[in-house]
C-alpha cells in the first residue's frame, strides 16, 4: 500500500552518519545547497541547479545521483494522504519491551505496509508510528493484527487524526513562515491523477515521457496534469531529507491537550503559523493535537516550546518526545480507490 518493504530513505547511523563533534554532517556545502534547492522544487533541471548554485552541471548531476543512491534524500510527490484516498490516518504510540533492541523492533514495524513514518522517541512512548488506511476497519486490523502482536511491542495507543492541518517537508521553509506564509494543500485526484502521482512518488524527477509510456498517455497530457496539480498545490515534488543534513539538530513531537471550551481546530491552526513547526494533526484520544518541529539547536527547541507553544491560549498541557532515529517512506496512493 505505501511502498517497498523497507523504509526509503531510512536514516540509520550506518546509512547517514550523525554529526561529528565539530557539527559536520559529512555533506559538502554543495550537497547542502542541492538539498535545499531540491526541497524547494524537486524537479529543477540540472542546468537550473548549476546556475543557481554556481557549480558545473556535470558535478550537479553526479552529486544529485549520489545523494539519491546513498539514501540521503528521496525526491517524491507529497500531498495530504486524504487526497490520495486514505480516509483514515493515525499516530500510534508504541511501548516496547526494555530487553529488546529498539532499532530491530522498529525495523519490523516499518515492514507493515500501512506504516509510512516512524521515529524512536524519548518520553511517554518508545516510538511514534504513522499509519494510513482506507477506513476504520483497516486501521483496527493494522494496529491490532499487524503492530500489536510484533515481538518487542508491549503496548499501543492510537490517536486517529480528526484533521491533518499542516505538513511542511521543506525544513528551511518551516523556519520562515512569517515571510512566506503557510502552505495549504487541498484538492482532489481522479484515477489518472492517482496513477501519475504513484509514478512521481517513486521518482519525483521521472520524465513525463516515461510516465506517459507507462500509462498509455502522451507526454503533453502528463505534463498538463502535473502542472495543474502543482499550480493548485494539490501535490508538491520535493526532496525528503533527514533534518540533520541541513543543520537541524533537534526534531521533536509535542503532544498537546487543549483547554476545555477552547476550539481544538483554532489552536491547531495557530500552531501551523509558528516557525519550526512542520506537522500539525488534531487527534482523538488522550491528546488533542500532535505537532512536529525541527529546530537548529536545543536552545531553539526550548524557546519554541516554552516561549511559543506553552504560552498559547488554549494550551493546558504539553509533553515533549525528542526524536532519536527517523524512518520514512513515500506514500503510494491506492490505485483502485473505493
Amino acid at each position: 500500500m505505501c511502498g517497498p518493504d523497507d523504509p526509503v530513505p531510512s536514516f540509520l547511523p550506518g546509512v547517514f552518519p550523525l554529526p561529528s563533534d565539530d557539527g559536520s554532517s559529512g555533506l559538502s556545502d554543495t550537497d547542502r545547497a542541492l538539498i535545499r534547492a531540491l526541497q524547494a522544487d524537486g524537479r529543477q533541471s540540472f542546468v537550473a541547479l548549476s546556475k543557481a548554485i554556481g557549480v558545473p552541471e556535470r558535478t550537479i548531476r553526479r552529486r544529485v545521483n549520489q545523494l539519491l543512491a546513498d539514501q540521503v534524500i528521496q525526491i517524491t510527490a507529497v500531498t495530504d494522504p486524504a487526497v490520495l484516498g486514505y480516509r483514515v490516518a493515525a499516530l500510534v504510540g508504541l511501548h516496547l519491551d526494555g530487553g529488546r533492541n529498539v532499532r530491530a523492533v522498529i525495523a519490523s514495524v516499518t515492514r507493515v505496509a500501512a506504516v509510512d513514518y516512524a521515529v524512536i522517541t524519548t518520553g511517554r512512548y518508545d516510538a511514534l508510528v504513522e499509519v494510513l488506511c482506507r477506513d476504520t476497519s483497516e486501521l483496527l486490523s493494522v494496529v491490532h493484527e499487524s503492530l500489536a502482536p510484533l515481538p518487542g511491542v508491549r503496548g499501543v495507543e492510537i490517536f486517529p487524526y480528526v484533521q491533518l492541518h499542516y505538513q511542511e517537508p521543506e525544513w528551511d521553509a518551516a523556519q520562515e513562515k512569517a515571510r512566506n506564509g503557510v502552505r495549504d494543500v487541498r484538492g482532489s485526484l481522479d484515477a489518472t491523477d492517482r496513477k501519475i502521482v504513484a509514478e512521481l512518488t517513486g521518482d519525483g524527477r521521472l520524465a513525463f515521457s516515461v510516465i506517459g509510456d507507462r500509462l498509455g498517455m502522451s507526454e503533453s497530457q502528463v505534463r498538463k496534469r502535473v502542472t495543474r496539480l502543482l499550480a493548485e498545490r494539490i501535490i508538491r515534488i520535493t526532496a525528503i531529507a533527514n533534518p540533520r543534513s541541513l543543520g537541524f539538530e533537534n526534531q521533536v513531537w509535542v503532544a498537546i491537550r487543549c483547554t476545555p471550551g477552547h476550539s481544538v481546530a483554532d489552536l491547531a491552526e495557530t500552531l501551523t503559523r509558528i516557525p519550526s513547526i512542520t506537522y500539525v494533526a488534531a487527534c482523538a484520544g488522550r491528546f488533542d493535537i500532535f505537532a512536529e518541529a525541527v529546530c537548529r539547536s536545543t536552545q531553539d527547541m526550548a524557546r519554541l516550546v516554552d516561549g511559543e507553544i506553552r504560552t498559547l491560549t488554549g494550551v493546558t498541557h504539553t509533553e515533549l518526545m525528542l526524536c532519536l532515529d527517523l524512518y520514512y517512506r513515500a506514500v503510494q496512493p491506492p490505485l483502485e480507490p473505493e
